[in-house]
């Protein structure tokens, strides 16, 4: 193959050709990813070079930029420039890019990917770890391939906090059995305030603050899935202490529960505490299921699908063809207000945007789109689909397709529209975004046989592909230079991979 040479801090490095994007069958896309991935995207950075795979890439250079363009920093994670691991890398945002490898290997025999994933979680496993034992990674800290330390907030030293995405534990314990064991025992230990009554705070200080429902989640998760590998029934009883505490405060009538509620025992209590919204049949929903699926216990299937009805009843509208993206306990949605000030902002007020801007926020649409058709597959019985739950597939499967093209929405598009000037000229939307809904619509079609969602899976998959793709890697937005790790490629490749098995769509790799 054809290949071009440019300077890259110091060395030349050999660029492979660029394959035109509208050559390329989904899987085949995937692929030249990963191959760049996996050749120009590790650690060579600083003083050790690690087999960790950076976060941000210039798609231009395929370097990891010491001082990456802040773009829409303001926007996607807040003005918190740590969530995008600059110039570093970040094992948790990684997940679905490690399932993305292991998957390929899976698909061709080519041991390559699964030997990078491995190595890579390896390193982390073994040698980056805070103070306390819990590993680098999150929404606070992360590892600096330059300094070979750990950075983020505080110089590294904030808090550890997970968030929204699934961690493969079972692959990350045939690796390190006993690191594993450490992450899930210290985050019992530091993330727990209350061990009688489950409360935790997404930060590991061991003191009150926000019990995230989508943060409580993945303790939830993690702590059953060390039981199945312990069998200590403690594991268990600790699983189910933490899903008890939110619904405690479910309500009597609805049977919604609030994303926060030990921030309502605040002195001035948040919203966050008396509301729910799309995270909780969204990123709290999903981890249920999953916990469901590791244990086998029916306690999590019939907690997570109690929710996931609720919000059906109470936050759909029929009349626009959409949902809420933030209800009351009582079940009253709340009308689209003018943005305010502080974290009152981050009110999804109205109706949802069906492509977030977040990459943390109170909104997770598409995720409650996939924790629906989830779940209709779980329950599913002798070719029989919970009425209930189909009738959520098809409302959100209408949804996307009225929210098409996808886009900014309007809750952050003026902000991002400013951050991103080349977005008046691309169009389109995070790579999460084209991610999940392409993933929801293959699941959508498998339950309901519409051939409307087939449609529109490949034609987001192609679109996806024509905006994104650039130079042998996916951008993480098409108005972004860069392939970032929290714009959700990972979620992409995997969906691209799953549009490829589903219909067997043709294409060589």
């Amino acid at each position: 193959m054809a290949v071009k040479s440019i300077l890259v801090i110091g060395f030349m490095l050999a660029v492979p050709s660029v394959t035109l994007a509208a050559e390329l069958s989904f899987a085949g896309a995937v692929r030249l990813h990963l191959d760049t991935l996996v050749e120009y995207g590790t650690d060579w950075y600083g003083p050790v070079k690690t087999p960790m795979l950076m976060a941000i890439l210039d798609v231009r250079t395929l370097e990891s930029p010491p001082e990456p363009l802040a773009l829409d920093n303001q926007v996607r994670p807040e003005g918190r420039e740590h969530r995008r691991a600059p110039a570093g890398s970040n094992l948790w945002v990684d997940q679905p890019t490690l399932r993305a490898l292991y998957q390929m290997t899976h698909l061709t025999g080519d041991e390559r990917y699964e030997k990078a994933a491995d190595a890579y979680a390896t390193y982390v496993l073994k040698n980056c770890r805070l103070p306390n034992g819990l590993i680098v990674w999150g929404t606070h800290v992360y590892m600096d391939a330059f300094a070979d330390a750990p950075a983020g907030d505080n110089g590294g030293r904030g808090p550890h906090e997970t968030l929204v995405w699934l961690p493969l534990w079972e692959r990350l314990w045939q690796l390190d059995q006993l690191g594993v064991r450490r992450q899930i025992e210290a985050a019992w230990e530091w993330h727990v305030v209350d061990k009688a009554t489950g409360e935790t705070n997404r930060h590991d200080d061991k003191r009150r603050g926000c019990d995230f429902a989508f943060s409580q989640a993945e303790f939830i998760h993690a702590f059953a899935f060390l039981y199945t590998k312990t069998k200590d029934p403690l594991w268990l009883e600790r699983a189910k202490l933490l899903a008890e505490w939110h619904r405690r405060f479910r309500h009597p009538k609805t049977g919604l529960i609030p994303e926060a509620p030990a921030t309502g025992m605040q002195p001035q209590p948040r919203y966050d505490s008396n509301h729910a919204f799309t995270t909780l049949p969204g990123y709290y929903c999903s981890l249920l299921l999953a916990t469901y699926e590791l244990t086998k216990d029916r306690y999590f299937l019939d907690l997570a699908v109690g929710y996931l009805k609720a919000y059906e009843k109470y936050g759909y509208d029929a009349k626009a063809g959409t949902y809420w993206g933030m209800i009351a306990l009582d079940g009253t949605p709340v009308p689209d207000e003018p943005r305010g000030q502080g974290y009152d902002a981050y009110k999804p007020t109205g109706h949802v945007d069906i492509w977030p801007v977040l990459a943390y926020g109170y909104e997770a649409p598409l995720c409650a789109a996939q924790s629906c058709a989830y779940a209709a597959e779980l329950t599913r019985s002798d070719g029989k689909t919970d009425p209930e739950l189909l009738a959520a597939v098809n409302h959100w499967a209408a949804a996307i397709e009225k929210a098409m093209p996808p886009g900014p929405g309007r809750r952050w598009s003026e902000d991002l529209r400013k951050a991103l000037p080349k977005l008046a000229e691309t169009g389109g939307t995070y790579a999460d975004g084209y991610g999940r809904a392409i993933s929801f619509l293959v699941h959508a079609h498998r339950l309901t046989q519409n051939p409307k969602h087939r449609d529109l899976a490949e034609k987001l998959g192609r679109e996806a592909i024509n905006k994104l793709f650039e130079n042998n890697l996916f951008k993480g937005h098409p108005a972004k230079p860069y392939y970032e790790a929290l714009d959700g490629v990972g979620t992409l490749l995997c969906a691209l991979l799953e549009l490829h098995q589903e219909w067997n769509i043709p294409g060589a790799f």
